[in-house]
């Protein structure tokens, strides 16, 4: 009798570690709302700098809507600038909520190089996002500040094994 309770339990613990494996594969992030802005950036011939304020990005759990706003266009030089923006969720998320917000901040300068920081949020809370660099020379690059509300959801549609 005690080799079947055995049994038993191991057959359970088994089918529930294979209940959980299959559960891990069968969630999906699926984008809720995702909103952009941004603007131009001119590196003058000259050895100027700062630190430049580019916008704002904000998510709302409850409303699942994300916004930001910018300016639409700043001047600097060529030496090394900062470039920031305001990143901020309102409104909880829910109980063991599974919904995520990503802020990014992207900045190209004159040559087309990428420049981008990223920061998650799951609760109510605020932040700078910041990037630092010299261009190699004068020009325009451009900026792009972006917030998406992400919902980690299950599909069980989503083949196991791929």
């Amino acid at each position: 009798m005690n080799g079947k309770i055995l049994y038993s339990i191991v057959l359970v613990l088994v089918l529930a570690g294979a209940l959980a494996y299959a559960m891990s594969y069968a969630r999906e992030d699926v984008i809720v709302d995702t909103f952009e802005s941004g603007g131009r950036v001119v590196f003058h011939d000259n050895d100027s700098h700062g630190t430049f304020h580019l916008g704002v990005a904000s998510a709302d759990f409850e409303k699942n809507a994300v916004f930001s706003s910018s300016f639409s266009s700043i001047e600097t030089g060529t030496g090394t600038s900062t470039f920031t923006a305001v990143w901020k969720s309102i409104r909880e998320n829910t109980f063991g909520g599974a919904k995520t917000a990503v802020f990014t901040l992207t900045v190209w300068d004159p040559a087309g190089v990428l420049h981008s920081t990223t920061h998650e949020s799951r609760g109510v809370s605020s932040g700078t996002l910041s990037i630092s660099f010299s261009p190699h020379g004068p020009g325009e690059g451009r900026f792009l500040l972006t917030s998406t509300i992400s919902e980690s959801r299950l599909n069980f549609s989503t083949p196991l094994f791929t």
